[in-house]
């Protein structure tokens, strides 16, 4: 792939030998700020179960990981564990949806990489990620959607990408990740795909981006974000 001179990138930051051919995303973070709405969902069932709301200090877990690890987190596994999480297998995830935002640039990103690329999405999500992508009309863009209720252990285990692999029947040099978190950082670095950090200068990143136009010189030659 030719990458034209751009003076948003370090071009000797970009691996060599990669030629992409599909983007990766995750969700929560990248997709979506979902902050709050992850923090509004896990306060609604600690409430049902008479427990504190959730603490400042435990936000950061809870975005990162899956809603089972992260009610064993918050339920410190104890036998009200399996009754909260059977409870959230029936729950209507859209009273949450007013809390979200698609991050800036997203549509835009989505509809040019479409007709270039194989589009997928890695998330430690469960069973709302279709109903949320659905909701934002986001559903079209993706030929892949791995979930944390699809493997047997969720990223940063490299499962998750594997699947995606033998989707495309890919290898690490033609997959670009886009993650926002020690997770996704972990995951990129176990499966050797190229990782783009963002939102987040402390991950270590092939590239670091705030907004996805960042993008467009490495992906879409000399394109311009609408």
């Amino acid at each position: 792939m030719n990458i034209p001179a751009s003076p948003q990138f370090d071009r000797s930051r970009i691996p060599s030998g990669f030629s992409i051919r599909v983007v990766v995303f995750d969700c929560d973070g990248v997709l979506l700020d979902s902050k709050a709405a992850n923090v509004r969902f896990y306060d609604h069932i600690l409430t049902r179960f008479g427990r504190a709301s959730v603490r400042p200090d435990q936000v950061e877990y809870l975005h990162m990981h899956s809603a089972q690890e992260s009610l064993r987190f918050l339920l410190e596994d104890t036998p009200l564990f399996d009754e909260a999480w059977s409870y959230c297998q029936d729950m209507d995830f859209r009273q949450f949806n007013a809390y979200l935002r698609t991050e800036p640039g997203l549509i835009s990103f989505l509809q040019a990489l479409k007709p270039f690329y194989h589009i997928a999405l890695a998330t430690n999500r469960t069973v709302s990620t279709q109903e949320v992508l659905a909701h934002f009309e986001l559903d079209p863009y993706f030929d892949c959607v791995v979930t944390a209720a699809d493997v047997t252990f969720p990223k940063p285990h490299p499962e998750s990408m594997e699947r995606i692999f033998h989707a495309f029947s890919a290898h690490a040099k033609e997959i670009l990740y886009i993650g926002d978190s020690p997770v996704d950082e972990a995951l990129a670095r176990s499966t050797e795909v190229m990782f783009v950090a963002y939102k987040n200068p402390s991950l270590q990143a092939h590239l670091h981006i705030n907004h996805f136009h960042q993008l467009y010189p490495l992906l879409l030659g000399d394109q311009k974000d609408q």
